[in-house]
C-alpha cells in the first residue's frame, strides 16, 4: 500500500491500493460512518437514451461516500464499499442516494474519519511495510500431485496440479509423463515468481519425490533451484502445506508473513490447550481477564470479531501491548481464522498461569 498523504488533524488518510493484501488491511481499518472519497464510475442516460432503451454512458467522477456497509470477498478479490453520496457533481449523482466503490487494485481512497485509533494508524503502517516484506512459496511434491502455496499476508493461495502417472508396473511411458508433470509443476512455480516477491521456495514431501523434482528442476531452472529449500514431512496436500509452515525453515524464511504466523500462533493456542497447562485461555471474557493482569504473551484476534466487538477489543489489545505482549490478527476466512472462530475469534498465551 502506497501511504500518498496524511492529514491526522483534518483526519485524512489518502492510500493507493497495490495488491490483494492491502484490500484486507483497508478492511480492518475502513469502518460505518467513516467517509471515503474516490473516483468512481457512473451510469448517465440522457434524455435521447430514455427513448433508446440500454443507451447509457459511464463517465467518471469523484464522490464522497458515508459508509454503510464493507464487505472484503476473498473468492473473488474485491472490497465492496457501499455507502450514501454526501457529495459529489449533483447533474450526475443525487445526494444522499446509495452507490458502492469496487476498490482494486490501483484504486486510490481517501479515508476521512473523525477519529483515528492507534490499532488503524499501525494496521496502516503494515500494509505499507508489506509491499517490501517477500513471501514464500510452498510446493508439496507427490507422484503425479503437487500443491503449491502462495503465502500472502492475508491469506494463503493454492494450486493444484494432477496428472495421471501410472503405477510402478505400469511401465510405458510411464518416465516422460513424469518428465511432463516436472515440467508443468515448474512452469507453474516461474509463473508466480515472474508475479511475486519470493523470497525462498520450500519442495517438501513425505517420499523420495521431491528430491526426484529437486533434481529435474536443478538441470531445467538452476535459478529457481537456488532458492529452493527440501524439507521432508509426513503429510500431503493441504495437509503438509500446514506441516510446512509449522517448521523452523518456513520460519527463518520469513518470519512475519502474516498467513504462516497465523498458523504456527494458533498452534501454540492448542498445543497448550490440550496440554491443559492453564497457559492459554479462549473467547473475550477470559482473554480480558488475562490481559487486566498482564499475563496474556501473545494475543491473536479474528479482524470480523475485531471489527464486532470493537469497543472491547481496543483496550483489550492495548493492555497486552503495554505489557509488552504481542498482539496478531487472523484473517477470519483462513485455515486458521476458521479454527480461531470456533474459540470465539480470540485466544491467548500467557506468561503464567491465572485463576
Amino acid at each position: 500500500m502506497k501511504i500518498f498523504q496524511k492529514d491526522l488533524r483534518h483526519g485524512k488518510v489518502k492510500v493507493g491500493i497495490e495488491n490483494l493484501d492491502d484490500l484486507w488491511y483497508l478492511s480492518n481499518v475502513i469502518c460505518p460512518g467513516d467517509l471515503i472519497s474516490s473516483k468512481t464510475e457512473r451510469r448517465i442516460k440522457g434524455k435521447d437514451d430514455m427513448e433508446r432503451a440500454g443507451k447509457s454512458e459511464r463517465v467518471t467522477i469523484t464522490i464522497i461516500l458515508r459508509v454503510e456497509k464493507a464487505d472484503f470477498k476473498l473468492e473473488n478479490d474485491t472490497y465492496r464499499i457501499t455507502g450514501i453520496i454526501t457529495e459529489g457533481p449533483e447533474d450526475l449523482v443525487s445526494i444522499g442516494s446509495h452507490h458502492t466503490i469496487n476498490a482494486e487494485k490501483d484504486t486510490i481512497l481517501t479515508i476521512i474519519k473523525e477519529h483515528w485509533s492507534n490499532y488503524e494508524l499501525d494496521r496502516l503502517k503494515d500494509a505499507e511495510k508489506s509491499a517490501l516484506r517477500p513471501k514464500i512459496l510452498i510446493a508439496v511434491i507427490d507422484v503425479g500431485d503437487a500443491e503449491i502455496a502462495l503465502v500472502r499476508e492475508s491469506k494463503i493461495e493454492r494450486y493444484d496440479l494432477s496428472k495421471a502417472i501410472g503405477g510402478k508396473y505400469d511401465t510405458k511411458g510411464r518416465a516422460e509423463r513424469k518428465q511432463e508433470f516436472y515440467k508443468d509443476t515448474t512452469d507453474a512455480l516461474a509463473g508466480i515468481l515472474a508475479k511475486e516477491n519470493i523470497s525462498g521456495i520450500i519442495i517438501a514431501g513425505a517420499g523420495f519425490e521431491k528430491e526426484n523434482f529437486y533434481k529435474y528442476l536443478s538441470e531445467k531452472n538452476p535459478h529457481i533451484a537456488k532458492i529452493a529449500t527440501l524439507e521432508n514431512i509426513g503429510s500431503h496436500g493441504e495437509a503438509g502445506v500446514n506441516e510446512v509452515m509449522k517448521r523452523s525453515k518456513a520460519k527463518r524464511i520469513d518470519e512475519e508473513i502474516n498467513a504462516a504466523k497465523d498458523v504456527r500462533m494458533l498452534s501454540r493456542v492448542l498445543e497448550e490447550l490440550g496440554k491443559e497447562s492453564g497457559l492459554a485461555v479462549y473467547g473475550l471474557t477470559d482473554a480480558e481477564n488475562a490481559s487486566s493482569s498482564g499475563a496474556v504473551e501473545t494475543l491473536i484476534v479474528c479482524d470480523d470479531q475485531f471489527i464486532k466487538n470493537r469497543q472491547r477489543m481496543e483496550p483489550l489489545m492495548q493492555n497486552v501491548k503495554n505489557a509488552r505482549g504481542e498482539v496478531h490478527i487472523l484473517n477470519h476466512a483462513g485455515d486458521a481464522g476458521k479454527q480461531l472462530t470456533s474459540l470465539g475469534g480470540i485466544a491467548g498465551v500467557l506468561r503464567y498461569k491465572i485463576n
